[in-house]
C-alpha cells in the first residue's frame, strides 16, 4: 500500500468511482485515512484539462502556505488508475512529499503536480466536484475558491507557537521583536536540552506563547530551528502544525518539534520558564558557539 495525498477531484468518491467504473478499474481501492496538510505549497488553477473543460487544480510552491487534503491508502490497482486519471507522466507527475497529520505527526506521501501554465479558468462542473469532496472530508473551500478567481488565498496557518528561547524575556525573544503575543498551550512533552528546550508529541501539556507571524519571517524561523522545508523530517527540529489552546478557544499554529526529543530529560512542569538555570545555560552555550 502507498500513501497518496489527494487535494482535488479525487477527494470526491463519486467522481473517483465513476472513473474507475468507466475504465474498468474495479480492483482500484482508495481508502481515506486522515485529513492532512502539505506545507509550503498552495492550490492554483494553472493547468488546462480537456476532460474537465477548463482549469484543473495544481500545486505550486509557496513558503508558509499549506494545502488541506486527505491521505489515502492506495493499492497497486489504484496507483495505476491514478496515473491514468492524472495523465501521468505526460501531464501530471508523481511527487514525493511529507504530509502533516492533525496530531502533528508526519507521513511520507505521493501526490501529483503538473508544470505551471498561465491561469486556466475552471469549469463550474469541476468546481462542484471538488467542493463536494471537500465537504465530505470537512475541508474548507477558501483556498480553492480564491484560486478559481486567480486571487491570492488567505493563509491556512497564520500563527506560530513558541515555547522556549523565543518567548518574551528569553534569550532569542529579539527574533520576534514587535510581534504581539498571547499565552497558549499544546498537548506534548517538553524536554531539557540544556540551553534550550524541545517539544515532543508525547503525553503531557506544554506552555508557551502564540504569535501571528509575518510570512516573511518564516524562513528565518526555519533557519534558526534547523528545519527542513515543507515540514520534512531530517533537520534538528521539524516544523509541524498543532492545535493550540488559547483564551478564545483552539487555533492551529506552526510549532517546531523534535522527533527524537525523548533522549533528553523531560521538564515536569511543561514550562521552560520553570527551569531556573536556563539563562545561564544559554549564555554558556552562546559563548561556546562564538568561540568556534
Amino acid at each position: 500500500m502507498t500513501l497518496y495525498f489527494g487535494y482535488g477531484s479525487n477527494l470526491d468518491a463519486v467522481d473517483w468511482n465513476a472513473f474507475c467504473e468507466r475504465w474498468g478499474f474495479r480492483d482500484a481501492k482508495l481508502a481515506p485515512i486522515s485529513t492532512a496538510l502539505l506545507l509550503d505549497c498552495e492550490l492554483v488553477f494553472d493547468h488546462y484539462a480537456a476532460t474537465r473543460r477548463g482549469g484543473a487544480l495544481n500545486l505550486r510552491e509557496r513558503a508558509g502556505q499549506a494545502v488541506e487534503g486527505v491521505v489515502f491508502h492506495a493499492n497497486a490497482a489504484a496507483l495505476y488508475a491514478l496515473d491514468r486519471k492524472e495523465g501521468a507522466p505526460a501531464h501530471y507527475q508523481r511527487l514525493l512529499r511529507h504530509a502533516v497529520l492533525p496530531d502533528g505527526n508526519v507521513v511520507p506521501v505521493m501526490t501529483y503536480a503538473a508544470p505551471s501554465q498561465s491561469f486556466q479558468r475552471p469549469h463550474g462542473d469541476y468546481l462542484g466536484v471538488v467542493r463536494r469532496g471537500q465537504v465530505a472530508h470537512g475541508i474548507a473551500h477558501a483556498m480553492m475558491e480564491a484560486a478559481a478567481r486567480d486571487v491570492a488565498p488567505p493563509l491556512t496557518i497564520r500563527h506560530l507557537f513558541v515555547y522556549g528561547t523565543l518567548m518574551r524575556g528569553e534569550a532569542n525573544a529579539h527574533h520576534l521583536e514587535g510581534v504581539a503575543r498571547t499565552a497558549g498551550s499544546v498537548a506534548g512533552c517538553l524536554h531539557d536540552c540544556g540551553a534550550y528546550p524541545a517539544l515532543s508529541l508525547d503525553a503531557g501539556e506544554v506552555q508557551g506563547e502564540v504569535v501571528e507571524l509575518p510570512l516573511e519571517r518564516l524562513a528565518g524561523m526555519d533557519a534558526l530551528e534547523g528545519s527542513e522545508p515543507g515540514g520534512a523530517p531530517g533537520g534538528m527540529y521539524r516544523r509541524s502544525v498543532l492545535p493550540v489552546r488559547v483564551a478564545a478557544g483552539v487555533i492551529r499554529a506552526y510549532a517546531y518539534v523534535m522527533d527524537d526529543a525523548a533522549r533528553f530529560p523531560p521538564i515536569p512542569a511543561g514550562d521552560w520558564r520553570s527551569v531556573a538555570n536556563r539563562l545561564e545555560a544559554w549564555a554558556a552555550f552562546a559563548a561556546r558557539e562564538a568561540a568556534q
